[in-house]
């Protein structure tokens, strides 16, 4: 009786224990919850960028994200794997996953979620990846009821931005300037 105590104590604190680690996160809501909305984990994203109707393609011309001038650049369809975990007509839960060398190129990844609604309600979610995430899960609430599957996921990213030092020449001119004037200053 003693052992089986001293099991169920260790038990009941694992499970504690394993339980608490996500619920430290938050979940990350894309769109009004009253509409077809979509969650991500606060420990994998820092915000929810856009969300909207039509398709994202990557494709400038016609992809509705590329079109709203937001910065990005499609990266493409083709560095990533998902695998739905669960689905129902009323949402589906999954997890994504991207190359991690990614973020040797863009300082800035946001990552779109295309579900199939038939164009009714939102049915693409853009969301602002933390920096190095490489993967995580997601939470699709389909209100309207209608499709609801994931169609594809589309990653954007933002070029890194070098910022100029400043001209070391102009810097040692200065400095050259200032000593002749302070030396001329010393002789007077």
């Amino acid at each position: 009786m003693n052992i089986r105590k001293t099991f169920l104590g260790i038990a009941t604190i694992a499970g504690a224990a394993l339980y608490s680690l996500p619920a430290s996160a938050v979940p990350v809501l894309c769109q009004d919850w009253r509409t077809n909305h979509m969650y991500v984990d606060s420990a994998y994203v820092s915000s929810c960028v856009d969300a909207g109707t039509g398709n994202l393609s990557g494709n400038a011309a016609t992809d509705q994200f590329l079109l709203a001038n937001t910065g990005y650049t499609s990266i493409g369809d083709g560095t990533f794997t998902q695998v739905p975990v669960f689905r129902t007509t009323i949402g589906s839960l999954g997890q994504f996953w991207l190359d991690s060398n990614l973020w040797n190129t863009w300082s800035s990844i946001a990552i779109g979620f295309k579900f199939g609604t038939g164009n009714r309600g939102d049915n693409w979610f853009v969301f602002q990846l933390d920096q190095g995430t490489s993967t995580g899960f997601w939470g699709f609430v389909n209100a309207v009821q209608r499709g609801g599957g994931l169609s594809h996921i589309e990653l954007y990213g933002a070029a890194n931005r070098s910022i100029p030092e400043p001209g070391t020449l102009a810097l040692l001119g200065v400095g050259l300037i200032g000593a002749a004037l302070a030396r001329r200053r010393k002789r007077a």
